[in-house]
């Protein structure tokens, strides 16, 4: 299934609200992860308050399934601003070509 990056324009102090609290008690997260579908699945985010950005990991089948789990939460409308297709490259990939070429 691709990944895609999804990014969210929130405002600082909700962002710095939000890191703040506990899993148990953020309703956007819960909400997000009960949402799982066979067609997208939530991963993981990470916050950048300074840019007043939510920088989201989401694997799905295309983008309108990500839009379809957005339309139907509960509570305030959160703002997509970009849905962009995410090709994964792991350092620890090349770190073991990079370690066995030393040694040669």
């Amino acid at each position: 299934m691709p990944k895609y990056f999804v990014i969210h324009p929130i405002d600082k102090k909700i962002i710095k609200a939000m890191v703040n609290l506990p899993p148990e008690k953020n309703q956007l997260f819960k909400q997000l992860k009960a949402s799982y579908t066979s067609d997208a699945d939530w991963v993981r985010s990470w916050a950048v308050p300074e840019q007043e950005k939510l920088y989201c990991e989401w694997d799905a089948k295309n983008p309108e399934a990500i839009r379809e789990i957005f339309d139907k939460l509960e509570g305030p409308k959160i703002e997509i601003e970009a849905i962009y297709e995410l090709h994964v490259l792991e350092g620890e990939d090349y770190k073991e070509k990079l370690v066995s070429e030393a040694i040669q």
